[in-house]
């Protein structure tokens, strides 16, 4: 009894496939723009708390954002603009 053979570029296909599926169903939401506003300002209260540069401020918002929203199940964003 022969076992049946899957070609190898059928198997990477196959595997390919699966880790574009799992990642488009793996796809974050996007924040409501109030929410991104409402934690940019909560991060700027923290940045002044904080003393911050004035020239670390912009980066520091953008990571501050971005942490919360990781934590909330959003997607991250790029700018703050």
């Amino acid at each position: 009894m022969q076992a049946s053979r899957i070609p190898l570029t059928t198997l990477a296909a196959i595997f390919i496939s699966s880790i574009a599926i799992s990642f488009s169903a793996a796809a974050l939401p996007q924040a409501p723009i109030k929410d991104v506003v409402s934690l940019k300002d909560a991060c700027k209260q923290i940045a002044v708390e904080d003393q911050l540069p004035e020239s670390e401020v912009g980066s520091f918002l953008l990571d501050c954002v971005n942490d919360q929203l990781t934590e909330m199940g959003y997607e991250r964003v790029t700018s703050l603009d």
